[in-house]
Formats: structure tokens, C-alpha cells, sequence
């Protein structure tokens, strides 16, 4: 029986903020949504999923990579979705492990380079930063409400997610390729 809400605990960051971005593999047509703490071993142990998102989180419960395998060429296109203006920074930990929950909504801009994961219909309260490019909303009762990617890059072969991994392990600010 899948869980019907993603609990998370939300505390004061220790840190900086994780880097983090959206990379639309077009020959796979999947979104992978990598994540990198400077601080800290980035080892797969569990897993939350449904049947077109999986979230895979290290052992203290942060996100480490999300994968949407809905073909952007479905996601649904809002003209007025507009991404939050402000978001606080934010230690976030996923409570759940090795559960499914069920498909989120994928709202996108019409450029397909902002997108909204909703999980659910109910109020977002709070706005935190999960990483750069990548904005956390939760409800009242410390539940995954939504999750906002900004600025996705296609890439083909992995050539740009490569790159990215390689200039964040190094500690080198990534580029951003044209677009």
C-alpha cells in the first residue's frame, strides 16, 4: 500500500546549500535531477518511488538523485506557473524509506525549462532551498508538498551531467551551457 505523504524534517543547514540541477537526457527522455553536499558522503541507501519518480536518498535521508521518467513532451504546460520568489535555506531529511507513494503531477512552463513536481493538492506553507536550482515546498505538517527545478538542460550521452559532476566534486563553479 503506497504511503498517501512524503514526510520530511526540516532543520537549520550547517552548511552551504547543495548544488543541485536538472538534466533532460533526450535520448532517454528522463529528467535527472542529481544533488551534491560539499560535505558529505553522497552513498545510495534507500529509495521513496512511484511509477514515474524516484527519489534516491543517502543514509541520513538527504535527496541525492531524483529521476522522472515521464517524457517532457507529456508533462503538462501551465502559462502561469511561476516559481516562488523566495525560499529560506534549509537542512531537509526524508523520513520514509523503500515506500511508493503515488504519481506526482508534473507541471512545466511552455519552455520545458522550469517544472513544478506537486505532490500534493494542499497548501505549500513554506518555500526552502533543497539545493540551487531546486526548491522544496512543504505543508504545515512537515509533508513534501512540491518540488520546483529551475533552468533544466538537455543533454545527450550524459556529456552535460558529467561535466557538472565533475566541476561540483572539484569544488569549480559549474558552467552553464547555451542554451
Amino acid at each position: 500500500m503506497p504511503i498517501k505523504a512524503l514526510k520530511i524534517k526540516v532543520s537549520t543547514p550547517t552548511g552551504p546549500i547543495p548544488s543541485g540541477r536538472g538534466f533532460y537526457q533526450l535520448e532517454e527522455e528522463a529528467l535527472y535531477l542529481p544533488l551534491h553536499y560539499p560535505v558529505a558522503d553522497e552513498r545510495f541507501f534507500s529509495y521513496l518511488e512511484s511509477e514515474t519518480l524516484s527519489l534516491q536518498v543517502d543514509g541520513q535521508g538527504r535527496l541525492i538523485l531524483a529521476e522522472i521518467t515521464i517524457p517532457r513532451r507529456r508533462w503538462t504546460v501551465r502559462e502561469n506557473l511561476v516559481m516562488p520568489e523566495k525560499a529560506e535555506p534549509a537542512d531537509i531529511r526524508f523520513l520514509d524509506f523503500r515506500e511508493s507513494f503515488p504519481a506526482p503531477a508534473i507541471l512545466s512552463d511552455r519552455t520545458r525549462q522550469n517544472i513544478l513536481i506537486r505532490f500534493s493538492r494542499g497548501p505549500a506553507v513554506h518555500n526552502y532551498f533543497l539545493a540551487q536550482n531546486l526548491i522544496a515546498q512543504a505543508d504545515a505538517d512537515s509533508r513534501l508538498a512540491a518540488i520546483w527545478v529551475s533552468d533544466i538542460i538537455d543533454d545527450m550521452a550524459g556529456r552535460e551531467i558529467a561535466a557538472w559532476r565533475k566541476a561540483v566534486s572539484t569544488g569549480t563553479p559549474p558552467a552553464i551551457p547555451p542554451r
